[in-house]
């Protein structure tokens, strides 16, 4: 009788777990991946769409269930689920990412877990 009572709760907290390591990974994959992004951006003749480059294939091999397209949030038009932003802002470059992944264990309802990560990295200036 304990163990029909119990079965369930255990059951749910181990996919809740496997649930959040798998999410913590993507997020912290997506974070790195918006630094290598503004990383590459930033070097001398580099500008967004090498960042938004850099980070999509950065990003793209971490992703389970869900792919990363080059979209910013200034455009209303065919939002994706996950989605790459490189900005040019003048003596610095933003990479930003945004969206959600899907949730592997049928715990959240809805369209998924969040995701986002940011990074600004000034551009590189030569002296003479």
């Amino acid at each position: 009788m304990e163990f029909a009572l119990a079965w369930p709760i255990v059951l749910l907290l181990v996919l809740g777990a496997v649930e959040m390591a798998v999410w913590e990974s993507e997020s912290a994959a997506a974070r790195e991946a918006a630094l290598a992004g503004a990383r590459a951006g930033t070097v001398a003749g580099a500008g967004v769409e090498v960042a938004a480059g850099v980070t999509l294939s950065a990003l793209s091999s971490s992703l389970v269930g869900v792919t990363a397209s080059v979209w910013c949030p200034r455009d209303l038009t065919r939002v994706p689920a996950l989605w790459v932003c490189a900005t040019d802002l003048g003596a610095a470059l933003e990479v930003e990412i945004g969206g959600s992944v899907p949730s592997l264990v049928p715990i959240v309802p809805g369209r998924g877990l969040p995701l986002r990560a940011h990074a600004v990295l000034d551009k590189e200036r030569f002296s003479r």
